[in-house]
């Protein structure tokens, strides 16, 4: 199969420049901050009701978690990192817990991500109350019942025209927070 090299960048340029221009029509802006106490995640109930409180949106979302005691933040990740010393002698798919990557940052922002989909289970993932497969925070299977605030950050991205937005779009303005904020565990996104 003969391919048009040239034609490959042409068609990457024109979508770049289709992205640029749908970029100049969306607006991101904070829809709701929720605080959850880690005592909170721990059961079942509390957290469910806890976490209605978190609007549902059908819109594509980027959220932070942010650390509120910044003074526990050492103890925090350093429960972190023993936990990972056993976690890794562990089988994968089997035993071992997905955990995000860890960034070493020592930023009081924990995580930065976006959703398009079912945020509710995103954010039971980050509190470790689902399964271990989804790689994410999984705070309770390793912070040892440790006592902390967390500042959940929700901040919708619209289209002018309320129309779908591109997931790679969302991703690029993910992305650009992320830069900016340093969180300690995750990627960014599309890496």
């Amino acid at each position: 199969m003969n391919i048009n090299l040239p034609n490959i960048l042409f068609e990457t340029d024109n979508y770049l420049d289709s992205l640029k221009s749908a970029l100049g029509e969306i607006t991101i802006s904070k829809k709701q901050t929720v605080e959850f106490n880690s005592s909170e995640f721990r059961n079942r109930e509390i957290l469910n009701s806890k976490i209605k409180k978190v609007d549902k949106s059908k819109l594509a979302l980027i959220y932070t978690i942010e650390l509120k005691q910044r003074k526990k933040l050492s103890e925090l990740l350093r429960k972190f990192e023993d936990f990972c010393e056993l976690n890794k002698l562990k089988v994968k798919n089997k035993d071992r817990v997905n955990v995000s990557r860890y960034n070493k940052t020592n930023s009081r922002f924990l995580y930065v991500g976006s959703s398009t989909t079912d945020f509710y289970s995103r954010l039971k993932n980050h509190f470790g109350t689902r399964g271990t497969r989804v790689y994410s925070m999984h705070l309770s299977k390793w912070d040892k019942n440790m006592n902390y605030d967390l500042i959940v950050n929700i901040y919708k991205v619209e289209h002018q025209s309320k129309i779908r937005i591109d997931q790679v779009l969302v991703e690029l303005i993910e992305q650009q927070l992320w830069e900016k904020l340093k969180p300690n565990f995750g990627k960014k996104s599309g890496q």
